[in-house]
């Protein structure tokens, strides 16, 4: 598994290469606190459908994000990760 975020990200784009179409279910504010809810799509570099939820979590402070966290449906992504192999042209 990648250590750091940068890495992850790096390779993200070599397994899904048509990105994900995020469809939010419902936005939470209280505060200096924002919690985002939804749904993202795509297509793997395999040809198979993707599908996850998400909820990121913000701590903001004028008007910045000052903290985050984010839960994901992990069962898909791990599929998606042993399934599908980092294009390493790119």
């Amino acid at each position: 598994m990648y250590q750091h975020l940068e890495d992850l990200l790096r390779v993200w784009p070599t397994r899904m290469p048509s990105g994900l179409k995020p469809e939010v279910r419902k936005i939470y504010g209280d505060g200096d606190a924002v919690i985002f809810f939804f749904d993202a799509s795509g297509t793997a570099r395999d040809g198979k459908a993707y599908a996850k939820t998400h909820a990121w979590f913000f701590e903001m402070r004028e008007g910045k994000v000052v903290k985050a966290a984010a839960f994901f449906d992990s069962l898909a992504f791990n599929d998606l990760w042993q399934r599908v192999t980092p294009d390493t042209a790119k």
